[in-house]
């Protein structure tokens, strides 16, 4: 078992201690919708904001222009992404093409929350 696997154990048992085994039951139920919210809303933010993922395929060219604070991609893509961030209400990226902000991942959330209560 890894450090991480290890940590999260130990913080779970913690969070634990001292509660009723009703308590425990209450705690567990809300533990398991927030980790399906959480995994629904990684999708859901893959899918809608990819741009934010555009740095783990940089060429080592791309990541020094980028270090320069440029962005190495084409005009054309960058006004596309711009309209949408605008269209959706959420932060624009930054000049090198890096978001700035979490309002992403916190939109991805409430729609997260929101298809799951509907399912329900």
């Amino acid at each position: 078992m890894n450090r991480f696997k290890t940590e999260q154990i130990r913080k779970r048992y913690e969070a634990r201690k001292g509660l009723s085994p009703e308590d425990i039951e209450i705690f567990d139920k809300q533990d398991s919708e927030l980790n399906k919210i959480c995994e629904l809303a990684r999708k859901i933010h893959i899918e809608r904001f990819p741009e934010e993922y555009d740095f783990m395929l940089d060429s080592i060219s791309d990541s020094n222009v980028k270090s320069m604070g440029k962005n190495p991609m084409n005009r054309e893509y960058v006004e596309r992404i711009k309209a949408k961030r605008t269209a959706l209400g959420v932060s624009q990226l930054s000049q090198s093409g890096l978001p700035t902000s979490s309002d992403t991942m916190d939109f991805c959330i409430e729609e997260a929350k929101m298809m799951i209560s509907t399912a329900e």
